[in-house]
């Protein structure tokens, strides 16, 4: 591997190192928090609990499917121990995820995909958003069937927030100054389906409650966005004419001309980009394009640095138990007979881990008297949304920018149609009656959500349909802004 392509590989791992740092350290220190504060908040409601539940034998079937908190465990010393053990299990869980998801899930479907002979465009607006969604999906198809906390749509609210405010703010802040124009036709596109889906799920739950047709209307929505992106240029033909095809075609040729010129790297930098430009210009090749396909060096194998051995060891009994359960799929250009079992598999650990997350996270909004919706839109969702927006962040410092933000709205446009209507229209085909969510006041939600979609597509059309740092660091205020918003109007 030359010295600028180990660079990249350094590059491309540094702010996954970051960000998953920083991650667990605020997981730690909110459960170091939890645990010792909790006996001073809940002294009063603890010692008043606690003699109702030492009458009672709870079997673990009846634990793991009820939102109750009222087991000795859970209300002994006042909760602190099962708060402090429950927070410690979800970021367990939050990294079991992402090794299935990223592992086994997406590999089994680009091998499924690659034996079908799927297009490249259908695979990404169905199959790969399913995969970067899964998480969000079964969390909430556990919720409707199970719990109705309304946690589930608590998440995926979350995880829309969260994936354009800090997922393509923070890569927008850190993308190199060369990064790609993004296309405004697919820009206009994504963001039209975005907003179109946020006002036909408010206005559908408004009522607090979801009917069939409903939640069919959202499931069939996202057919009509699959067709758009399938049909792109068969519509744009139909409605500017073939001039506007040709003229696409002429200014993608103008864009890569301009990509493949040496001296693009030295036009248009920043000032924390000058180093950066200068070396690529001088590391220059006739074959620019061998760097984007290098792999990283896995740390993972020849773990030098104490981080990485405690990862290794952090990870060992989860990489065992999916080992020797799921089967290997291998890969596209090497598949094996079993993608199909790894497939399904890896559904069933997500929808197990999916199910625990939901009850531990259920549990502790139990105990501290929190509402399920708070931890949904926070703390969840920031956590089942960190694989998604770490390769957001990666295409970013490879200066790909229209895959960091097609990448992100898709997975948007699935979790506001698929995640929160598939299983919405199951319940109410399986029991015969709408579904009911108490969701409060909708103000605030609808306000950022449209903020989210707004923000983006305005910010990048002023910038040049390009990502741009003054464009994260509003992006990433905004983030603030909205956990202020919902801490303050939970407890307020």
């Amino acid at each position: 591997v030359h010295s600028s392509q180990r660079a990249m590989a350094s590059q491309i791992r540094r702010p996954m190192r970051r960000l998953t740092k920083t991650f667990f350290g605020i997981a730690i220190f909110l459960a170091l928090k939890f645990g010792t504060g909790i006996a001073f908040a809940k002294s009063s409601a603890g010692d008043a609990t606690e003699g109702t539940a030492n009458g009672h034998g709870r079997s673990l079937l009846h634990w793991i499917t009820e939102d109750e908190c009222k087991t000795e465990f859970e209300v002994g010393n006042n909760g602190g121990p099962a708060v402090f053990l429950y927070i410690m299990a979800i970021c367990y869980n939050f990294l079991a995820l992402a090794i299935v998801v990223d592992e086994y899930f997406v590999r089994s479907i680009e091998v499924i995909l690659k034996k079908l002979k799927i297009s490249e465009d259908v695979a990404g607006a169905i199959f790969m958003a399913a995969g970067t969604s899964a998480a969000e999906l079964f969390s909430n198809m556990v919720d409707t069937f199970v719990y109705q906390s309304n946690i589930g749509f608590g998440v995926i609210y979350g995880t829309v927030i969260f994936n354009v405010f800090v997922g393509i703010g923070y890569a927008s802040y850190i993308c190199p100054s060369d990064v790609k124009k993004c296309n405004w036709k697919v820009m206009c596109r994504d963001t039209s389906w975005y907003v179109f889906s946020i006002i036909m799920v408010v206005s559908f739950i408004w009522d607090k409650k979801v009917e069939w047709y409903e939640s069919f209307i959202l499931v069939l929505m996202y057919v009509g966005y699959v067709f758009t992106v399938v049909y792109q240029s068969s519509l744009e033909v139909m409605l500017c004419g073939a001039d506007g095809s040709i003229a696409q075609q002429k200014e993608n040729v103008m864009e890569l001309e301009e990509k493949n010129s040496p001296s693009s790297s030295r036009r248009n930098v920043d000032v924390g980009d000058l180093e950066l430009s200068e070396k690529k210009s001088e590391t220059a090749s006739p074959e620019p394009a061998s760097v984007d396909i290098v792999e990283p060096e896995s740390n993972l194998d020849n773990p030098s640095s104490l981080c990485s051995k405690f990862y290794c060891i952090l990870t060992a009994p989860i990489n065992f138990l999916v080992y020797w359960t799921i089967p290997d799929s291998g890969t596209p250009e090497e598949p094996t007979n079993k993608y199909m079992w790894a497939f399904l598999v890896s559904c069933i650990w997500i929808a197990g881990l999916s199910w625990l997350m939901v009850k531990f996270a259920t549990s502790i909004g139990c105990i501290l008297n929190v509402g399920a919706i708070l931890l949904g839109t926070t703390f969840l969702a920031i956590g089942t949304s960190i694989p998604d927006s770490m390769s957001t962040i990666i295409a970013a410092r490879k200066g790909q920018g229209p895959i960091a933000v097609s990448n992100t709205l898709g997975s948007n446009i699935f979790d506001m149609q698929i995640a929160i209507g598939f299983p919405w229209l199951i319940y109410s085909w399986a029991n015969g009656k709408a579904y009911s969510i108490d969701h409060g006041d909708m103000t605030g939600p609808v306000v950022f959500l449209l903020l989210s979609a707004f923000v983006l597509h305005f910010g990048l059309s002023l910038f040049g349909w390009k990502l741009r740092k003054r464009l994260g660091f509003i992006l990433l205020s905004l983030y603030v802004v909205f956990l202020i918003f919902v801490f303050c109007e939970e407890f307020a």
